[in-house]
């Protein structure tokens, strides 16, 4: 990141309760999923990417941690939905239970991406009376709790990592929305970048296309 680079990152988080067996040191909230919406203002345009992952029943978190930990940028800001209480704790707790090495590799990239601007959108109540933004970070379906831990058991994670990169990005229309990237306009630019998107999925997608 150069000086005159602004960088936002948008994390979301998928966490579920696995019951404890006796004796067990396994975590009882296990880490399963995280999305990421990075954007970066160059001072004349912007650039997007989102990507997301999960894992799959018996693989281990730290995989996630380790995926995490290449792709957190440096940011000047971070935002997420309850990060503060939910997203963050679950991370932490997610190196707690991971191998050394990776937990301090991770943990050096995530004290990296907060030590800016941290917004977590469910302290500023402000995002739930603006028009339309309750609806940009509303939960999807399959991160409900009981349909989390059944797509986790059954493998089915690609609608999981649709819904992660949705969150992300949702959180992120609600932050631009509150006017916190003045002068920039952020929430034109993303949904231009979505269009495009959409566009080269649907041509990929198209009659004929493998």
């Amino acid at each position: 990141m150069t000086d005159k680079n602004v960088t936002f990152v948008s994390v979301a988080a998928a966490t579920i309760i696995v019951p404890q067996a006796a004796g067990s040191n396994a975590p009882e909230v296990y880490l399963i999923g995280a999305g990421l919406l990075i954007a970066t203002y160059d001072g004349a345009r912007w650039r997007f990417s989102a990507e997301s992952a999960a894992l799959k029943a018996g693989e281990k978190e730290q995989n996630l941690l380790l995926w995490l930990s290449d792709r957190l940028p440096m940011a000047n800001t971070v935002i997420g939905w309850n990060i503060d209480n939910r997203i963050v704790p679950a991370l932490i707790n997610a190196a707690a239970h991971a191998d050394p090495t990776i937990a301090q590799h991770f943990m050096l990239r995530l004290s990296r991406a907060l030590r800016n601007n941290v917004v977590d959108l469910a302290i500023d109540r402000s995002a739930a009376v603006e028009p339309g933004i309750a609806d940009e970070v509303r939960t999807a379906p399959s991160m409900a709790p009981d349909v989390l831990l059944e797509c986790w058991g059954k493998g089915q994670l690609d609608t999981l990592r649709a819904d992660l990169r949705a969150e992300a990005l949702g959180t992120w229309l609600a932050f631009v929305r509150q006017g916190k990237a003045p002068g920039m306009a952020a929430e034109q630019a993303t949904r231009d970048w979505m269009h495009r998107r959409c566009s080269i999925q649907s041509v990929k997608n198209g009659p004929g296309k493998a």
